[in-house]
């Protein structure tokens, strides 16, 4: 029984192990150029493709994010539904590719964000120029289905732009996402009060509630003496008068 147990572990782990390496087999593989399907996510590192020659391949739903296609030949070749995020494109030929739901964000046509600043509470320009290689054509910006120009004012906060662009083929699309963030010049303040209540002190406590003090209690005292002996004097004085009288 343990025997079986064994076999069965070792054909469960050898399956899954092929299925695995089934699962990522690439889109395509030559001369270190490796390129995933979208499914498995890009290559680490991102697809190595530096001059590599890509015309007419089928590479539909591919993965290049990240990927390196500085002049890489992807004329007539099939990216549909594929994604450039991150990737290097400069000097890539895209003549007759099939680009249709593509996804070039971040790719160097155009800058993933735009950050401006905002003089005035009524927005500010943005201005997105595209570098578009071989083969791709810009055909305009729009935001939620407006149509949006480069140097068009936009209000403060955020703004998502969607590009599309075109190939020599006809009714298809790819498209590039551009973030504008329009922040404002002016530093927010603590805000000034209309009206402030005068501060509160606590009232003076009274002298009498504050104890006397060693002088003022000896003063006093010997006040009081003085006029005590004054009144002993004044009866002994009066008491004589009377007795001269008798």
């Amino acid at each position: 029984m343990t025997t079986l147990l064994k076999i069965g572990l070792t054909l469960a782990i050898s399956f899954g192990a092929a299925t695995s390496a089934l699962a990522a087999t690439p889109v395509y593989s030559s001369d270190g150029c490796v390129i995933n399907h979208s499914a498995d996510g890009p290559v680490t590192g991102g697809s190595q493709c530096a001059n590599a020659d890509l015309s007419g391949d089928h590479l539909a739903q591919s993965d290049f994010d990240g990927a390196n296609l500085t002049n890489a030949d992807l004329s007539s070749a099939d990216v549909q539904g594929s994604t450039f995020n991150g990737a290097t494109i400069t000097g890539a030929n895209f003549t007759g590719a099939r680009i249709v739901s593509a996804e070039f964000t971040g790719a160097g046509i155009l800058p993933a964000t735009l950050d401006v600043t905002a003089s005035t509470a009524a927005g500010a320009p943005a201005t997105f120029t595209p570098t578009v290689p071989t083969g791709l054509t810009m055909t305009g910006c729009s935001i939620a289905g407006d149509a949006v120009a480069s140097g068009a004012v936009f209000p403060l906060g955020q703004s998502g732009v969607v590009c599309s662009f075109a190939s020599s083929r006809p009714n298809e699309f790819a498209t590039a996402l551009v973030l504008v963030t329009v922040s404002s010049l002016q530093t927010s303040a603590p805000p000034v009060p209309v009206f402030a209540a005068a501060p509160t002190t606590a009232p003076p406590v009274a002298a009498a509630t504050q104890g006397l003090s060693p002088a003022t209690a000896t003063l006093l005292v010997g006040g009081a003496g003085l006029v005590v002996l004054l009144g002993v004097v004044g009866l002994i004085i009066r008491g004589a008068r009377g007795r001269s009288r008798h």
